[in-house]
């Protein structure tokens, strides 16, 4: 590095400190999440929803879901392995996430405030698609019924994007 460049530094308590908070928890729910999907996939608990939650689980398959994946070993056993699957994709994007957050938008570097919010955002169709079959069955759902690695990283995607487009404009 050139002596005469310096480093901007970085202060929690600036509009760029914030968004970096916001990442970081979208990581860290992320990371949280995969990490106990694995664990907790076939318990009591886990197995109430096969994807969203227990009431619109069981208007989209008609019966709980509990009660398919007992009648059906196969879906079970496809279940369990999707789950673990998508636990570990998980980890890798919380890793991601705290990552370029961390490493990259703390140090205020645009390219990983760009991917982050890029990466915020592709997901939102995919969850459209998603909701699609449940939407198209007539069934509502509520916010409740949603889990919670779909509306934490949402939560805080806003103004994670609109704090950090902030701080590093300053």
């Amino acid at each position: 590095m050139d002596q005469s460049q310096t480093v901007a530094t970085f202060y929690w308590a600036t509009p760029l400190g914030v968004s970096v908070i916001c990442f970081l928890v979208s990581g860290v729910v992320h990371l949280l999440i995969g990490t106990l999907t694995p664990i907790f996939v076939n318990s009591e608990f886990g197995r109430s929803a096969i994807f969203m939650s227990q009431q619109t689980d069981s208007q989209l398959f008609g019966a709980a879901p509990s009660e398919l994946l007992d009648r059906n070993k196969e879906l079970a056993t496809f279940r369990t392995l999707f789950m673990t699957n998508a636990g570990g994709s998980l980890v890798i994007i919380g890793i991601f996430i705290v990552s370029l957050a961390w490493f990259g938008l703390r140090q205020h570097q645009v390219w990983a405030f760009v991917t982050l919010v890029l990466a915020g955002l592709v997901v939102l169709p995919y969850w459209f698609l998603i909701f699609k079959p449940y939407l198209n069955a007539g069934i509502s759902i509520r916010f409740g019924d949603l889990p919670p690695i779909f509306w934490i990283p949402t939560l805080v995607l806003l103004p994670g994007i609109v704090f950090g487009w902030l701080g590093l404009r300053s």
